[in-house]
C-alpha cells in the first residue's frame, strides 16, 4: 500500500514540474513565431515598397503606406488575425480565432545617407500579452498585476545593391 501512494505521489510531483517545463517550451515556440513572421512580413513589404525611380540611383526609399499596408497584410495572414487599420501606426491586430490576444505593432522609418545613396532602417516592436497555454499556468497568472508581455523588437535595414 505504501509503494501505491508513492507512485501517486511521484506522479504528483512529475506532473507539477512538467506542467511549467511545457509552458516554457511554447513559450519559445511563440517567440521563434513571431520572430519569423516579422522578418518574412518585413521582407514581403520591402519589395512592395520600394519607389522603383528612386531605384535606378540605388536608393532605398520606401512608400511607408504600402509597406504598412503589405505588412499588415502578411503579419495578418500567418496569425489567422484581423487589422482594422492597415495604414495607422501602430497596426492593431485581433485575432479570430482566440489562439493569440491581440498584437500591438510598431513601424518607425529612419532614412540615412550612406556614401551617395539613402538608406532606410526600419525598427518594428510587435507586442502582446502572452496567453498562457496550460490550464494550471492561466490558474497562476490570473488577477496578476503584471501580465507576461510577448514582444519583439527588429532592426530591418533596406538598401540597394549594385
Amino acid at each position: 500500500m505504501k509503494i501505491a501512494i508513492y507512485v501517486v505521489l511521484a506522479l504528483l510531483l512529475f506532473s507539477a514540474i512538467l506542467t511549467p517545463l511545457t509552458e516554457v517550451f511554447v513559450l519559445g515556440k511563440d517567440k521563434l513565431l513571431l520572430s519569423s513572421t516579422l522578418y518574412n512580413s518585413f521582407r514581403a513589404a520591402k519589395e512592395a515598397s520600394y519607389f522603383y525611380h528612386e531605384m535606378r540611383n540605388i536608393d532605398a526609399v520606401a512608400d511607408e503606406e504600402t509597406f504598412l499596408r503589405c505588412f499588415a497584410d502578411t503579419f495578418a495572414t500567418s496569425y489567422d488575425m484581423d487589422c482594422a487599420d492597415a495604414t495607422a501606426n501602430p497596426l492593431r491586430f485581433t485575432s479570430y480565432n482566440d489562439a493569440f490576444n491581440d498584437f500591438v505593432v510598431y513601424v518607425v522609418f529612419d532614412e540615412a545617407m550612406a556614401g551617395d545613396a539613402v538608406i532606410t532602417t526600419v525598427t518594428i516592436t510587435a507586442e502582446s500579452e502572452y496567453k498562457f497555454r496550460t490550464r494550471y499556468m492561466q490558474l497562476a497568472n490570473y488577477g496578476s498585476s503584471n501580465p507576461y508581455l510577448l514582444a519583439r523588437t527588429r532592426t530591418f535595414t533596406m538598401r540597394i545593391e549594385n
